[in-house]
């Protein structure tokens, strides 16, 4: 049975970054659709004499520039920061919890016409009038 390495191995073998070991790889004809994809021994020897032939290998395999994340929705942020998201316009409201649950603890603030969900926390919510429980 023939041996497999991944891409990722043989870049950091090569000293090359994973792009760089990836495009090797197509460019030889190698179906690859990842760094972490495998490939035969075979293949990766033809990698290595065109990376040796292109005068690409390096001692250190050079840190992969960071990943540049799309900015967060208001939605997604505000869920990220511990808070509710925005309702959308023309929604029905949700029920209320429970007598004493955690909407009477914490209030929301009206909301900015941003859509951006802003609250205040429960220390900082003054007292809210509560009903006297009956008697069991």
């Amino acid at each position: 049975m023939p041996k497999k390495i991944r891409v990722y191995e043989l870049a950091r073998e090569l000293g090359l970054t994973n792009k760089e070991a990836l495009d090797l790889c197509l460019a030889l004809g190698i179906g690859v659709k990842s760094h972490s994809s495998s490939i035969e021994d075979a293949q990766a020897d033809r990698v290595r004499r065109k990376a040796d032939a292109e005068g690409l290998r390096r001692a250190v395999q050079p840190e992969e520039p960071p990943v540049e994340k799309a900015p967060a929705t208001s939605r997604t942020a505000a869920a990220t920061d511990g808070e509710r998201p925005a309702e959308p316009a023309g929604t029905a409201p949700r029920p209320a919890a429970a007598a004493g649950g955690p909407a009477e603890e914490e209030r929301a603030v009206a909301r900015p016409r941003s859509g951006v969900v802003t609250s205040r926390p429960v220390s900082e919510v003054t007292a809210l009038p509560t009903a006297p429980r009956p008697a069991p």
